[in-house]
């Protein structure tokens, strides 16, 4: 059972148990699921696509009732296991300062807009 702020190792082990499950759904055979380290990339040497990193961060939230991607954390930076682990440890630490990232933040949320105009 996860503590009401879970450690990196507790996020650690969650999301590579999730991952690893995305993987298995996909067909991936159970033991040719790769280890999943941090520096994994998620698309490329991990092979989930946006939509599965949608899932996985759908999932997430369900489980650990945060969403870091909210406000804190663009989600177009996650591109590891690490970034999204960090993702998660920043939101539970009440960390809030942006390192930089309200600007990605933002420009993140004008391409969202811009796509959804363009679509109507």
């Amino acid at each position: 059972m996860l503590s009401q702020n879970p450690n990196k190792q507790e996020l650690q082990k969650l999301i590579q148990e999730h991952i690893r499950q995305i993987l298995e759904e996909k067909g991936v055979a159970e033991g040719k699921v790769p280890e999943i380290g941090d520096e994994n990339r998620l698309g490329s040497e991990l092979g989930l696509s946006s939509l599965d990193l949608a899932q996985l961060v759908a999932t997430l939230e369900m489980r650990l009732k945060a969403d870091p991607f909210q406000e804190l954390v663009p989600i177009t930076s996650v591109r590891t296991v690490a970034d999204l682990i960090g993702a998660y440890e920043k939101f539970f630490s009440g960390d809030t300062s942006d390192g930089g990232q309200a600007d990605a933040l933002l420009e993140s949320k004008r391409r969202a807009e811009a796509r959804r105009n363009n679509r109507s």
